[in-house]
């Protein structure tokens, strides 16, 4: 059997989905206000609003107070950049007061004025320490900050985009063409062996070639043009792995602003167990039984993926408990 043998996808309801809640970056979301954002622009809506606040970042850093995000008010927070690569953007609002956030970015290395009682750090950090809403702001805020940082041009003639719909898009003042942000989708997969039995079913985790020779994880790629999620779970895994699944389930979706994937996770079943690493992406899988997994874990003799990665997610789901402390 190769990956381009027709699969059989079955839709088995008794396989778990994720709950959101167990994905830091994909929980509780703030009020994106989208619909008015495109009708007119709420930077400058903001700049009168009292209520207003400012999420200033520096490098992909933010700043945080007490364990809280920090949001400046409006007209004490440093001038906005004039770099087009570093525009202003009406993040939404927020849920509890309603109160309009827009998000103040910088280059690297930028040494603000009235920023020293505050601690910069990124979401790798902050991702498992902030309160939801917060969290999906940052998240969001990265996301479209790195999308102007990498963007500023013109892919079809090179000139500098003029930023409209509130930070949301950009045009080109040359050939009028519209340019919105980019989201890459990859899929990132649980691959189970199908046995049965819970204590002799395993599950397949790998070594990425840009890693530590102890740290392992679930099987992961991006979606190519013209591809369903399923069949690139399908490529993906024969590519990486020289197995063959079938049984394909979604289980749930995480962004991962690194700097602008959206994760779409996915349990299946191999229908070959023998594995080649394609020593280029992988050099080294696999197999562990729930118990193997565990001890393995204790034993601190693999790493696993940290609670922030919907890798983390999909293995506890399979594993049906929680890690060992420090995993």
């Amino acid at each position: 059997m190769t990956s381009s043998d027709p699969i059989t996808w079955t839709h088995d309801r008794s396989v778990p989905g994720l709950n959101p809640a167990d994905l830091p970056f994909a929980a509780s979301s703030f009020d994106r206000d989208a619909v008015d954002r495109e009708q007119h622009d709420l930077r400058a809506a903001a700049a009168t609003d009292p209520a207003a606040r400012v999420l200033v970042m520096v490098g992909g850093d933010a700043p945080v107070r007490d364990g809280r995000l920090v949001l400046e008010d409006y007209d004490a927070a440093p001038a906005a950049s004039d770099d087009p690569a570093h525009p202003d953007v009406y993040l939404g609002r927020l849920r509890g007061d309603g109160a309009p956030v827009v998000l103040r970015s910088f280059p690297a290395g930028t040494d603000l004025p009235g920023q020293d009682d505050v601690v910069r750090a990124g979401l790798r950090v902050l991702g498992t320490e902030l309160e939801p809403e917060e969290t999906s702001l940052l998240v969001t805020a990265q996301s479209v900050a790195l999308w102007h940082r990498d963007h500023p041009r013109c892919p079809r003639c090179g000139t500098v985009t003029e930023v409209i719909r509130s930070g949301w898009a950009r045009e080109c003042p040359e050939d009028q063409s519209l340019h919105f942000p980019r989201t890459d989708p990859a899929v990132i997969v649980a691959i189970t062996d199908g046995n049965e039995d819970p204590e002799q079913e395993r599950i397949l985790l790998g070594r990425s070639s840009l890693w530590a020779s102890n740290r392992f994880s679930t099987l992961a790629g991006f979606v190519e043009p013209g591809e369903s999620a399923e069949q690139a779970v399908v490529r993906e895994i024969f590519e990486e792995a020289g197995i063959v699944v079938g049984s394909v389930h979604y289980q749930g979706s995480q962004p991962w602003p690194f700097p602008r994937s959206l994760m779409l996770g996915f349990r299946a079943v191999a229908q070959t167990i023998d594995f080649t690493p394609d020593g280029q992406e992988i050099l080294d899988l696999r197999w562990f039984t729930r118990a193997e997994l565990k001890a393995a874990a204790i034993e601190q003799s693999i790493v696993l993926p940290g609670r922030i990665s919907i890798a983390h997610a999909l293995i506890v789901s399979w594993l049906c408990e929680p890690l060992p402390e420090g995993n």
